[in-house]
C-alpha cells in the first residue's frame, strides 16, 4: 500500500491526505513509497467492576406487639344533650313565619276601603268627597296680580330697588320661595324695569312693572337726553368702576348736549384721568373698558390681541383711543350720532 511519508517528521500518512496527520505539515512534496502497515485491532475495553458497596447497617426491628397486648379506651357512653340551638332555630323560623302571615292579612285589611263615617247632623262623607278634599290644588297664576304705579326714585348712582310686597287672594306671598324678581336699567336716570315670575311650585305666571329715576336736574331728566345720560353714565362704569355723582352726571350731560366738549373729548376725560389711571387697569383691560364705554360692545378678540401688542410696543394709551375713534370705519362715529352729540 502507498503512502506519504512526511518531509519533516516523518510521519507515515495516506495517500490522499494533504497535511500531515502528526505535525500538521503540508504534504504536497512528499515522497509516495510503499509501507506495509499493520493494523492492530483493538480489544473491546471491559467496563470495570464497580466498588463493593459499604455494608449497611440494620436496625433490629422492634418487638412485635401482640393484638393481646393492645388495651383499646372504651368509648363512653353519649349522653342525654339537648341541642339547644337547633330548638332555637326552630322557635324563631316559626315566628318569623307568624309575624310574615299576620303583615299579610292586616295589610290586605288595610287596602279595603274604610267604611264611612257618620258626620254631625247624620250626614255620612261619601268617598268621592274624601278624594275631592285630598286632591292637590293646582298652582295659581301671579299674572292675575296687579301693581299700581310706583313713585319716581331719586338717582344715587347705585342699583335701586323697590319693596314689593304681592298678595294672592288675601295670602301674602314670600319672595324667594313664591315668586322671584328681576331688574334691568335700575341704576341710571331714566326708566327701570321690573319682572315677577313665578317658582313654579305653588305660584306659575309672571308679569312686570316699571318705574322712573330721576336726578332733580332739568337737564339730565329731560327724556331727550336719556341716551347721553347713558353714554355719560356707561363711561363712568366701565373706566371709573364707579356710576358718576349728580354733579358730574348734570355737568357732563350739560356740556355734551350743548357742544361745548365733544364725545371723543369726553372719552378722554374720563378715560385718561388720574382717577382711572389709580385703578392700575392692565393693558387687556384698559382697553375692554374702553370698548365697552366709548363703543357699546365687548371687545373682539382680534382687536384685543391687536391693540394689546400696540400698547406693548410703546404706543401711549392717549394715542391708541384717539386713533381707534377716529378710525375710517367709523364705529364711534356711528354711536355719537345714534347719541346725538358731536363725535369728533
Amino acid at each position: 500500500m502507498r503512502n506519504k511519508i512526511c518531509t519533516e517528521c516523518n510521519t507515515i500518512n495516506g495517500e490522499r491526505a494533504t497535511y500531515c496527520r502528526k505535525c500538521n505539515a503540508s504534504l504536497d512534496g512528499a515522497v509516495l513509497k510503499e509501507v506495509e502497515v499493520q493494523v492492530i485491532k483493538e480489544q473491546p475495553k471491559t467496563p470495570p467492576k464497580p466498588a463493593p458497596r459499604p455494608a449497611q447497617r440494620v436496625a433490629p426491628r422492634a418487638a412485635s406487639v401482640k393484638r393481646e397486648d393492645i388495651i383499646l379506651p372504651k368509648r363512653p357512653a353519649k349522653p342525654d344533650v339537648i341541642y339547644w340551638p337547633f330548638v332555637v332555630s326552630l322557635i324563631l323560623m316559626f315566628l318569623c313565619l307568624a309575624l310574615v302571615f299576620t303583615f299579610v292579612i292586616t295589610s290586605g285589611k288595610d287596602d279595603e276601603p274604610a267604611a264611612p263615617a257618620p258626620a254631625q247632623g247624620g250626614a255620612v262623607t261619601t268617598a268621592a268627597t274624601s278624594a275631592a278634599e285630598t286632591e292637590a290644588e293646582p298652582a295659581s297664576d301671579i299674572s292675575e296680580i296687579t301693581i299700581g304705579d310706583i313713585a319716581d326714585q331719586m338717582y344715587t348712582g347705585d342699583f335701586i330697588t323697590i319693596p314689593f310686597s304681592l298678595t294672592y287672594n288675601g295670602v301674602e306671598l314670600e319672595e324667594g320661595t313664591d315668586y322671584t324678581i328681576t331688574y334691568e336699567n335700575n341704576i341710571s336716570v331714566g326708566t327701570a324695569d321690573v319682572y315677577f315670575e313665578g317658582t313654579g311650585e305653588s305660584y306659575t305666571g309672571s308679569f312686570s312693572t316699571s318705574f322712573n329715576i330721576i336726578s332733580g336736574d332739568p337737564v339730565v331728566d329731560d327724556p331727550a337726553n336719556f341716551l347721553t345720560v347713558n353714554f355719560v353714565t356707561r363711561l363712568s362704569w366701565t373706566m371709573l368702576g364707579r356710576s358718576p355723582s349728580i354733579e358730574e352726571l348734570s355737568d357732563r350731560v350739560g356740556r355734551l348736549v350743548n357742544g361745548e366738549i365733544t364725545g371723543a373729548g369726553m372719552v378722554d376725560e374720563i378715560a385718561l384721568s388720574d382717577e382711572c389711571s389709580a385703578r392700575g387697569l392692565s393693558d387687556a383691560d384698559f382697553i375692554g373698558a374702553f370698548y365697552q364705554g366709548a363703543l357699546g360692545r365687548p371687545a373682539d378678540d382680534e382687536g384685543l390681541v391687536y391693540n394689546t401688542s400696540l400698547l406693548a410696543g410703546g404706543m401711549s394709551r392717549e394715542d391708541l383711543i384717539n386713533g381707534i375713534m377716529s378710525a375710517p370705519d367709523g364705529e364711534f362715529t356711528a354711536v355719537c350720532e345714534e347719541i346725538g352729540i358731536e363725535p369728533l
